[in-house]
């Protein structure tokens, strides 16, 4: 971009700017990509940006019966004003395709509700029907509406570590939770039996909760079958189990 901001300069008077970068990169490690755009959370704290907003979201690049892969990726928003700061995004996916959605996004000023409403290209074998970073914003305009509170990973493992009074409850189905778990003490409790077991959940409505399925779709539904039955501290770990970056029991 330099080159051509110098080059033609050269050729025709001061017609171009260069406007600097916001810091876009993508790398492969194995079967694995990982990225980022704009400011991390940190950075952008560092910055000035003391009120933003952050959401994790995990699911396939494209469906499953054509052999989608999976992303992880981390959104930064300023609450203010719902302009997108920055984004990490990490899988066997098309991170690529991810970052360059975002860097746009970014470039552009545009808000989580602009990216809402995005009209990218859909086909199977390319996209999910919404696509993975529409679906990331539409969690973050959730979060930002207040519809539910959510928590990192590394904050659940930081609970565990001082060992809190939190019930961490796993919506899952008995047979993935055989495969892959965590390994925290957490309950297993499948979404559609939550309403009838309710009973096995502490009385006391302020009991601090931490929900989750594989990718937290359904543990976005429980929490709030949570929230209808009067528990008011329910949190949902952002990304499920698939974004959990600690040792797994399984």
């Amino acid at each position: 971009m330099q080159g051509r901001v110098v080059g033609e300069n050269l050729i025709k008077g001061n017609v171009a700017k260069f406007e600097g970068t916001i810091q876009t990169g993508v790398c492969k490690v194995f079967d694995y990509a990982a990225g980022t755009t704009g400011l991390n959370e940190q950075n952008a704290r560092k910055n000035g940006f003391n009120d933003i907003e952050t959401v994790i979201n995990a699911s396939l690049d494209k469906p499953g019966f054509m052999n989608g892969n999976l992303l992880i990726t981390k959104l930064v928003v300023n609450k203010a004003d719902r302009k997108i700061l920055g984004a990490q995004v990490i899988g066997p996916g098309d991170v690529s395709k991810q970052l360059a959605i975002w860097a746009i996004a970014i470039k552009g000023g545009l808000t989580v509700d602009d990216m809402i409403n995005a009209d990218l290209p859909y086909a199977p074998p390319f996209s999910l029907a919404i696509d993975h970073s529409i679906a990331t914003a539409h969690i973050m305009q959730n979060k930002l509406r207040g519809l539910f509170k959510g928590i990192s990973s590394e904050d659940v493992e930081e609970k565990v570590k001082n060992k809190e009074n939190v019930v961490y409850l796993d919506v899952r189905n008995p047979n993935e939770y055989e495969q892959m778990r965590i390994g925290i003490g957490e309950r297993l409790i499948p979404l559609g039996q939550i309403r009838k077991r309710i009973s096995e959940l502490p009385e006391d409505k302020n009991t601090e909760i931490i929900v989750w399925c594989k990718i937290s779709l359904r543990g976005y539904e429980a929490a709030l079958v949570l929230q209808a039955n009067g528990y008011t501290n329910v949190k949902l770990m952002e990304g499920g189990v698939m974004a959990w970056a600690g040792k797994r029991e399984k």
